[in-house]
């Protein structure tokens, strides 16, 4: 693995050109100092020296401050630790982002973990999984997590957002609080110096359940439509697949799955390559991942539209053979298109029911035609 120590030789002589790097591991060492702005890319980049401008650092693992950088710190980093000192502001993407050093500006990342010993000047806005502080923040904290541990001093108020809120024993908030979170454990009296305000969520009133009805009643007009329209075009391709989805329920799900699960691959080779691959090579062909996802929408959206057509019509077919009842195939899909979307307002069930309607008539549709029109998928009676 190569090392690239970068110091006063890597220096340009302009002193208005800021100082660049890229290898696996970009070190600045102990004792040295970068006089510019620093641009690091690699596997790894750490500042154990002294950069007197701002970093901009990309790294694939890790992004470690130990140091001190004067400017300010963006970095897009699987993780990043600043033992170190930040003077002006820390703002980037990671996964995990330590702080356990100062940082004088304001802190805006998307995952937090403030230690005791950490130190931010001024304020904090969060939004990840899951968060921690339990040091000193100047000014205002603000917060959306799934899970937030809040502790330490907050010098300003906090506002917070999250499904679980713990507040700890060293907790103290000397502003106002307000937060909104499914649950709460810990105390919270005599823990902030002005008010607690607890934000609960109402229920939706008449306009936003109007506007909820009406966009249920748009798209399922539209998908109707798309649907009577496919049956009038192609009734015996729909009969055929309302056929497969009946008497090869597995099969079709397993070809409807890997048809739509197959796009999938697109984001996620994408995602080994980031991670797998230096960034000089992977960020110019992230440029031809445009068409991909135009290829993935492309497959979708269809899918999503007129996979359910096979399953309405086999859904009436049987509705109608409780009746004694031989409808054509427009009359069954429709019978069995109204009773599919008013099952999709049960709470419960709509959800799994579309996925299974999407895997089954999606797969449904994918089959060798027959001669003669249908699949002739069980011997027929032998005339005599």
């Amino acid at each position: 693995m190569s090392v690239v120590a970068v110091g006063w030789m890597l220096m340009p002589v302009a002193p208005a050109v800021a100082a660049t790097a890229e290898s696996d591991l970009v070190w600045i060492l102990e004792g040295e100092v970068v006089p510019e702005d620093l641009y690091a890319v690699g596997n790894q980049v750490r500042v154990s020296g002294r950069v007197e401008g701002d970093l901009v650092a990309v790294a694939t693992e890790e992004l470690v401050v130990e140091g001190v950088v004067t400017g300010s710190v963006t970095v897009l980093a699987a993780r990043v630790v600043i033992v170190g000192v930040v003077e002006k502001s820390v703002r980037g993407a990671a996964g995990e982002v330590v702080i356990s050093g100062r940082v004088g500006g304001d802190v805006v990342v998307g995952a937090l973990s403030l230690r005791a010993d950490g130190e931010v000047g001024r304020d904090i806005l969060a939004a990840a999984w899951s968060g921690a502080t339990g040091g000193k923040v100047g000014r205002d904290f603000r917060g959306l997590a799934r899970n937030l541990s809040l502790g330490g001093e907050i010098a300003g108020d906090a506002e917070i957002r999250t499904r679980s809120l713990a507040g700890q024993p060293d907790l103290v908030i000397l502003g106002d609080l307000s937060y909104r979170a499914d649950r709460f454990s810990g105390e919270l009296d005599n823990k902030v110096a002005g008010s607690v305000i607890n934000r609960r969520a109402l229920p939706p009133n008449v306009r936003i359940r109007a506007f909820g009805l009406m966009v249920y009643l748009s798209v399922s007009l539209f998908m109707l439509a798309a649907g009577l329209v496919t049956v009038r075009l192609a009734g015996s391709r729909v009969s055929e697949a309302a056929d497969r989805t009946t008497r090869l329920p597995l099969r079709s799900l397993g070809k409807g799955s890997l048809l739509l699960l197959s796009p999938l691959l697109v984001p996620a080779l994408s995602g080994v390559a980031i991670v797998r691959i230096p960034v000089s090579i992977w960020a110019p062909l992230a440029v031809g991942a445009v068409p991909l996802l135009i290829i993935v929408a492309g497959v979708w959206l269809p899918a999503l539209v007129l996979s359910h057509i096979p399953v309405a019509a086999a859904a009436g077919r049987a509705v109608g053979r409780l009746f004694g009842r031989s409808w054509e195939m427009s009359v069954a899909y429709l019978v069995g298109a109204v009773a599919y979307l008013l099952a999709l307002r049960i709470p419960v069930v709509g959800l799994p029911l579309v996925l299974l309607a999407t895997l089954l008539g999606a797969g449904g549709w994918l089959g060798r035609r027959k001669p003669g029109g249908a699949d002739q998928l069980r011997p027929g009676p032998q005339a005599g």
